[in-house]
């Protein structure tokens, strides 16, 4: 074969190449073991886009994994491996995933139970660019304020399903006791989109790769489920909770949630024992609740609590971001944001003594609407006061009272509650729920597991 042959040859198949990618193709690379050391080493072995199969067993890990390359780490089965936390370092994640732009990191079929451990379950990490993760099919058994939290999410975007987030913490016991677990089940942090950037509540999130959507899964006596923080952005749909509450962060972050969508789902309580004090509480940035059915928190032990709660925590606490005398507090609740400052460039800093104001803050309401259950309706959301750092207190002129959150989150213009039930009254103009199922989602998952039971766990 001449020379001028061979570089027609070469430039025809590198032509090739570059129309049709890589004929690598994905490898799939299954541990020896449940072990630690096993797992690690097959994902040592694997490449981007590979699956790494972890063996059906039951393993005690007393140290993390922490990987970057951008694969699937799956159990062989959804309920077939099971892993113990014996890590006893409270800065350590039993997983620790950091995702790429290559393929998208997921993790799936693997439950988790609490031994002597102190950090975390599964920590999931980002970076500019980077494809949405993915969870799927796993379980936490998550013990009382012995773990940092089960599940870190810091990302920009995700999806997790399947997912059962539950304590059997003292289950069956009497009222005054803790029962179940008040920890965290998973804090969301949103570090690649500003708190700043416009909404993308519903289909403004045109790709469904801004929020993270937690769907088909189950909180079953657990706290903080999710606890929505700096800049986080998230859609929970048809799922369960059961005495179980979440929250966004506010201003005793830096920036506080940025959004929640809520609907589709359920939320009941079972057990009067439970000190459950509302289902969710808002101290930041706007939110969507509708469609759900709400069991009102109510019974001899811990009575009339209400459903969902907001509080405007610079009106009487000094917190970051200084005490709030004026229209609006810094990312209180019924703020968003736009990429343009507007006029008057103080409307985010209620007055000069809230440092640093925000200049992009713009209304952005509040909207609950055709909602079902014994616990819905605005006789069912209240308000509450901050207590986080050094009071304020500041009267209101007009009152002649301590400004209080009532005089910041205001009916008719920082929220709208429709008590009606009806789909056709009362919804956030413009509103439309993302596709669901959530496209990324793999179609041949498992239906949504229920909540575990008769499980126990040597917690120390």
């Amino acid at each position: 074969m001449t020379s001028f042959v061979k570089w027609v040859v070469l430039s025809f198949a590198l032509l090739l190449s570059s129309l049709f990618g890589s004929t690598a193709e994905a490898n799939t690379i299954t541990a020896s073991s449940c072990s630690v050391s096993d797992v690690q080493a097959a994902i040592n072995t694997a490449n981007n886009g590979d699956t790494v199969i972890i063996p059906n067993g039951s393993c005690t890990w007393s140290s993390g994994i922490t990987f970057s390359v951008q694969i699937t780490l799956q159990g062989a089965s959804t309920t077939g491996v099971t892993i113990t936390d014996a890590d006893t370092n409270s800065a350590d994640s039993l997983l620790l995933a950091n995702t790429g732009s290559s393929f998208h990191t997921t993790i799936a079929n693997l439950n988790f139970l609490p031994g002597t451990g102190t950090g975390v379950y599964v920590t999931v990490h980002d970076s500019p660019g980077a494809l949405v993760p993915l969870m799927h099919d796993v379980s936490f058994n998550i013990p009382n304020f012995q773990l940092q939290h089960a599940v870190q999410w810091f990302a920009t975007g995700g999806v997790i399903w399947n997912a059962n987030f539950f304590s059997t913490q003292n289950l069956n016991g009497s009222c005054g006791q803790q029962i179940g677990s008040d920890s965290g089940s998973i804090v969301v942090k949103s570090y690649g989109i500003p708190w700043d950037s416009p909404s993308t509540t519903g289909t403004l999130d045109a790709n469904g790769t801004l929020n993270t959507y937690i769907e088909d899964s189950v909180f079953s006596y657990v706290g903080q489920a999710p606890d929505v923080d700096d800049s986080g952005r998230i859609v929970i749909r048809h799922s369960q909770f059961i005495g179980s509450s979440g929250l966004t962060h506010g201003t005793t972050s830096t920036y506080g949630g940025r959004q929640v969508e809520i609907y589709n789902n359920s939320f009941t309580y079972p057990n009067a024992n439970r000190n459950l004090n509302r289902y969710f509480w808002y101290r930041a940035g706007t939110t969507v609740v509708t469609n759900n059915s709400f069991q009102w928190i109510n019974g001899g032990c811990y009575p009339n609590k209400p459903t969902l709660q907001f509080v405007v925590e610079n009106a009487q606490a000094l917190a970051d971001h200084g005490c709030c005398t004026g229209y609006m507090c810094f990312h209180q609740p019924g703020s968003g944001a736009s990429l343009t400052s507007h006029s008057p460039s103080s409307v985010g800093s209620g007055n000069p003594t809230q440092t640093p104001g925000d200049p992009f803050q713009i209304s952005d309401p509040v909207y609950i609407w055709n909602n079902t259950g014994n616990g819905q309706g605005s006789s069912h959301y209240s308000t509450n006061e901050g207590t986080t750092g050094a009071p304020c207190n500041n009267v209101n002129p007009n009152t002649g009272q301590l400004y209080q959150t009532s005089d910041f989150y205001v009916a008719g213009r920082d929220y709208f509650y429709d008590d009606s039930s009806n789909p056709n009254s009362g919804a956030k103009p413009g509103w439309a729920p993302y596709q669901y199922p959530h496209p990324l989602r793999n179609a041949t998952s498992g239906n949504v597991p229920a909540p575990p039971t008769n499980l126990s766990a040597t917690v120390q």
